[in-house]
């Protein structure tokens, strides 16, 4: 662990690690805009707070209801019979993240 300008920084491996995910995730974080990171030769530094904050966010919610697949499919059949012509798997899968994601924001 690294201190710059008082603030905690850490590396991939160590963020890795401490959000018990593999180095290439927390690179994707990075990318994807989610954590903020310094270059420091040919290492990524990134805030331990930032990291212990996107773990908070991707940790799975118990309160989640995760559906089986026979309850996605009666989700399905019911939605298809109200008029929703034409839904696939696709449109289910992104109607579901959607759903997530808005109660996800409203926490």
């Amino acid at each position: 662990m690294l201190v710059v300008d008082g603030v905690e920084m850490l590396d991939v491996r160590e963020a890795a690690e401490l959000a018990h995910r593999t180095p290439e995730t927390v690179r994707r974080w990075v990318w994807s805009g989610r954590i903020t990171a310094r270059k420091a030769g040919n290492r990524l530094l990134l805030a331990k707070t930032e990291v212990l904050a996107a773990i908070e966010t991707s940790a799975p919610h118990a309160d989640r209801s995760a559906l089986t697949l026979r309850a996605w499919t009666d989700l399905a059949a019911a939605q298809s019979s109200r008029g929703r012509r034409g839904a696939s798997a696709r449109d289910l899968v992104l109607d579901d993240r959607a759903a997530r994601s808005d109660s996800d924001a409203r926490r």
